[in-house]
């Protein structure tokens, strides 16, 4: 057979056809355009929460760098140097800390950076240039604001520098400063190589070989570097290290923006849902769409097959007038994707817990465009498959006769003749959606998708509850605290004493306060006696249920955590607060009676027990009537009987656990007595009713101006916080099921109108034999009643089936949700579905009445 080169032809002849349509032409590239717009939404909002959060985990390290060895000499340093296999390699030498009274709140390291290193480090000078002379200086904004010194080149920039304990005074000149991080561990100085090598010459002596005081870390290279590709870098790391012939015990680190720890989970499965739910939204409708297409020109197809048109051929041009179609829709949607996807992130980012520390701007990237553009047009591909299937093998003489449903409707022989039934439109109705089921099914599907979404959105909102939701924040009107203990810091670490004695006297003076409670905190290490140590190992760590719990927590390091426990004869951290009466009246007993009177006497202490991670006891680490000794940092000790067993409540608490979390509370009184005079670590008060706005007004000023290490919370500002989560949700939620909504309606409309014009003949020899035009209306209309029964069917079953598992699984998600079941949604919405239902039969009807029965019924003829 000779292979005639008629590619050109089936070129043109795809196009004229496409050309020929245009209404087809004007929903199928509506479909795609609403396909690329949730593509597009999905991908810039998923693929900018990802870029920040792993920006903001890179500057809360310091660094961008894939990983690094630290404590290199030099001569090690050189050997990383020589790799081939690293993309770029470079380092700091550590110098000190400064260690200045304004730096207590402000951990910041001194040392000596390569060019590229500070700006991998984010230390780069924005203003000025990197230290070349001795005293030459680069520092942050925010180390500059602590001196009050000035962002000013030149300025003189006093520093008392720890360099491996011997501390020496210098005075720098400011040669640079960059914008400082708010959220990193620590700001940085960076210095002259001059003076680095004067007070810390690179060591020589390896750290490798443990014979070096591992708290002695000047004059040691920091060794930063970039492998080619940032998958796998553990593995990179071992491999490196076998190269560069390391043994197994260097220091390495490697950065956790790489390693998606801090990606949280409910995000990522968020994404992939939507994403999972808009594929699917956008090949029911392509599909629909091209399936409807096919099926109208089907008579069309056969006269090609007819003049010699092959099977290849024919599905080579529905993909050509497939992606014709999309290289308009594409774009569009692309673009309408991206203006919904920078309306939609701010919105987003308010709630996350990352938001403070990073813009609400999106983080345009190439591959946001190429994703969504490929998503888009694979779900094209996959849409218009089949029904390019069904045009390449429909038989030229079938194609020419066909209406649609018949080659179905008597492609079987009755085995059994049924008896004769009364004919009605209804019963006509049902005939006719039952012609094509695949058909049926796509469209109630597709119409059933924002039913079922706003149903579940609906649900999750009304399950959020206001009062568990504040519970969780505070207990009070307002709690007043230092700003590092519910926010990211510079240090890392949290002021447990912030409330000031300054504070605390100004509060008083304000109208309305009706109550005023205070929490105190000391945290000591749990050293025990070995005898102690014994029975603590017996009753707690032996534990069948504290043993499984601690496995889970430490995997495969178990024994060797637990053997250092055994070692030291120490439970780590234990904390002890002191409470005055409004926060003991919020406290639970989990065993025993608490009493206040009896509390407040100085001879009783409130114990805890160990807690799982759902925070739930398995068992307490004194029993009430138990005598137990408490010392403080002096070693005096005094003894006390437990009252009750219980646990400080998460609004009030340092809100961090440790492994055992042993702890023990005392009155306020007793324990000032114990420890010594300490400040809150949080201050809870309650004012009347009509002093709120007042109180509101000043004590913003005074976290703000007066002083802004202090922040607040306030019930009105957690109703807000919470209004703004609502709204976060049933904003999403309403834009996505509007655009599905679109969707099936587009899918319906499609269908009917379809359907309607494909059966025009039909019709006219309907009303030929005596069907007037009121039946046949009445037909239409209850077929679209039909396609509404269905749809409501499955978006209540659907609905209850997600009420009963995928809702009711997020009580353990969201601590301030309650699952509430209701279909309060989808029986507003009926009255709206059968509006649609029926309109589009009617417009469709009258449509098809501008044409006499006879000039119908000739189209028909061959």
């Amino acid at each position: 057979m000779n292979k005639v080169k008629n590619k050109k032809i089936i070129r043109k002849i795809a196009d004229r056809t496409l050309q020929a349509k245009k209404s087809r032409n004007l929903i199928g590239i509506l479909a795609i355009v609403l396909t690329s717009v949730l593509f597009t939404a999905v991908f810039t909002i998923g693929g900018s929460l990802v870029k920040k959060q792993q920006e903001e985990t890179m500057r809360q390290v310091g660094g961008s760098a894939h990983a690094g060895y630290k404590y290199l000499t030099k001569d090690e340093y050189e050997i990383v140097k020589k790799d081939k296999k690293l993309k770029a390699v470079s380092s700091r030498i550590v110098v000190g800390d400064a260690v200045n009274e304004e730096f207590l709140k402000l951990p910041t390291e001194i040392g000596y950076y390569e060019d590229l290193e500070a700006k991998w480090s984010f230390c780069y000078p924005e203003v000025g240039h990197m230290p070349q002379k001795e005293e030459e200086l680069v520092t942050s904004d925010l180390v500059l604001k602590a001196l009050g010194i000035p962002c000013k080149v030149g300025e003189k920039v006093p520093v008392k520098v720890d360099v491996n304990g011997t501390v020496y005074e210098k005075t720098f000149t400011l040669s640079g400063y960059f914008t400082g991080d708010t959220i990193s561990m620590a700001q940085v100085m960076a210095v002259s190589k001059e003076f680095q090598e004067k007070v810390a010459p690179e060591q020589t002596e390896s750290r490798m070989k443990g014979n070096k005081d591992a708290g002695l870390s000047a004059g040691y290279h920091m060794v930063d570097f970039y492998f080619p590709f940032s998958f796998s870098l553990e593995k990179q790391v071992e491999a490196l290290t076998k190269r560069c012939g390391f043994p197994e015990t260097v220091s390495v680190g490697v950065n956790w923006a790489y390693l998606g720890q801090d990606l949280e989970m409910g995000t990522i499965l968020g994404i992939l849902g939507m994403m999972l739910m808009v594929g699917f939204a956008g090949y029911l409708l392509i599909y629909n769409v091209f399936y409807i297409n096919v099926y109208a020109d089907i008579r069309y197809y056969g006269l090609l097959k007819t003049v010699g048109t092959t099977t290849k051929q024919l599905k080579r041009m529905i993909r050509r007038q497939a992606y014709m179609l999309s290289a308009l829709g594409i774009p569009i949607g692309m673009i309408l994707g991206a203006v919904v996807g920078m309306v939609l992130l701010p919105v987003i980012m308010n709630h996350l817990t990352f938001a403070a520390s990073t813009t609400s701007t999106v983080q345009w990237n190439p591959w946001i465009f190429l994703g969504a553009g490929l998503f888009s047009l694979i779900t094209v591909r996959i849409s218009c498959q089949k029904p390019g299937t069904i045009a390449s093998k429909v038989s030229p003489i079938e194609a020419v006769r066909f209406t649609e449903g018949q080659n179905r409707a008597f492609q079987k022989k009755r085995k059994k003749r049924r008896k004769t039934r009364t004919v009605s439109p209804a019963v006509m109705a049902a005939a006719n959606i039952g012609r094509n089921k695949k058909k049926l099914c796509i469209v109630v599907a597709s119409l059933s998708l924002s039913l079922i979404l706003v149903n579940t959105v609906y649900s999750l909102i009304c399950g959020f509850n206001m009062d568990q939701f504040a519970q969780n924040r505070t207990l009070s009107d307002y709690m007043v605290f230092d700003a590092s203990l519910d926010s990211f810091t510079v240090s890392g670490t949290q002021v447990l004493d912030g409330v000031t004695k300054e504070f605390q006297n100004d509060l008083k003076k304000q109208k309305g306060v009706t109550e005023v409670g205070g929490i105190y905190i000391k945290e000591l290490e749990g050293l025990l006696s070995e005898e102690e140590f014994g029975e603590f190992d017996k009753k707690i760590i032996q534990n069948p249920e504290v043993k499984a719990n601690l496995k889970d927590l430490f995997k495969e390091e178990y024994e060797a955590a637990m053997e250092g426990y055994k070692t030291k004869h120490s439970i780590g951290a234990v904390k002890y607060y002191g409470i005055d009466q409004m926060i003991f009246d919020k406290m639970q007993s989990l065993m025993g009676k608490l009493d206040w009177n009896a509390f407040s006497s100085g001879k009783y202490v409130i114990a805890t027990g160990y807690l799982t991670d759902e925070h739930e006891m398995i068992v307490p680490y004194h029993e009430p009537g138990e005598k137990v000794t408490l010392k403080n940092e002096k070693g005096e000790s005094k003894e006390y009987e437990v009252l009750a067993v219980s646990d400080i409540p998460f609004a009030v608490s340092t809100q961090s656990y440790g492994v055992f979390d042993c702890t023990y509370i005392l009155p306020n009184e007793e324990f000032q007595e114990l420890f010594g005079p300490r400040q809150p670590m949080r201050l809870l008060f309650n004012v009347e009713k009509e002093q709120e706005k007042a109180m509101e007004t000043w004590i913003d000023h005074y976290c703000t101006v007066t002083n802004s290490n202090l922040q607040y919370i306030s019930k009105a500002s957690i109703a807000k916080e919470f209004s703004g989560l609502k709204n976060m949700y049933a904003m999403i939620g309403g834009m996505l099921a509007f655009i599905l909504a679109l969707i099936g309606i587009l899918n319906f409309v499609n269908t009917m109108a379809a359907s309607i014009l494909s059966r025009k003949q039909e019709f006219a020899a309907l009303e030929a034999v005596g069907m007037t035009g009121k039946q046949l209306k009445t037909m239409l209309c209850t077929e679209g009643i039909y396609y509404a029964t269905g749809t409501m069917v499955i978006a209540v079953l659907v609905s209850v089936i997600l009420n009963l598992t995928v809702l009711r699984g997020l009580e353990n998600t969201f601590f301030f949700f309650k699952n509430h079941f209701t279909l309060l949604p989808l029986v507003l919405c009926i009255v709206p579905l059968l509006l649609v239902v029926l309109a589009v039969p009617v417009l469709g009807y009258h449509n098809i009445r501008r044409q006499s029965v006879v000039e119908r019924m000739r189209e028909g003829e061959v």
